[in-house]
């Protein structure tokens, strides 16, 4: 069983990576994966890339385009799972809300955002997520609402 500081640990180790994996060129990502994704959801769709630790979680940051990579579990992508765990754990340990990065919406995303609704900057930008696109229309629109 975690001690209570490691519980903490674990909690501001999580915001901070979650707050690394909050930039436009990895929402635009997951909008391609995904079709379209709620502002309030994006933290579920970052939680998912989280728990296939740390390698996988680079190695979006660097480039976003790898999140193909986890197409085969895209179905999960929007379980609140882990982000209650998370807030659930800090809370019975030490009282008290976890602090994190909490931010306002898309307005705090840090990088460039792409229009995805120009077909060759997705495929110059993602070219493995443009191609599992054409292999799935039924995504409608790729797009953070």
């Amino acid at each position: 069983m975690l001690e209570v500081a490691e519980v903490i640990e674990f909690v501001r180790i999580w915001e901070r990576v979650r707050s690394g994996l909050y930039s436009w060129p990895v929402t635009d990502a997951a909008c391609l994966l995904l079709g379209l994704v709620e502002e309030e959801g994006l933290c579920h769709v970052q939680d998912w890339i989280i728990s296939y630790g740390r390698t996988m979680v680079r190695r979006i940051v660097r480039d976003p385009d790898s999140l193909a990579d986890l197409a085969g579990d895209a179905g999960n992508a929007r379980a609140g799972w882990f982000d209650e765990f998370i807030i659930e754990a800090h809370i019975i340990v030490s009282g008290t809300w976890p602090f994190g990065h909490d931010p306002d919406g898309p307005e705090d995303l840090f990088g460039e955002r792409v229009d995805l609704g120009d077909p060759a900057a997705v495929r110059r930008l993602f070219p493995r997520l443009a191609a599992f696109r054409r292999d799935h229309p039924e995504l409608g629109r790729a797009e953070l609402r």
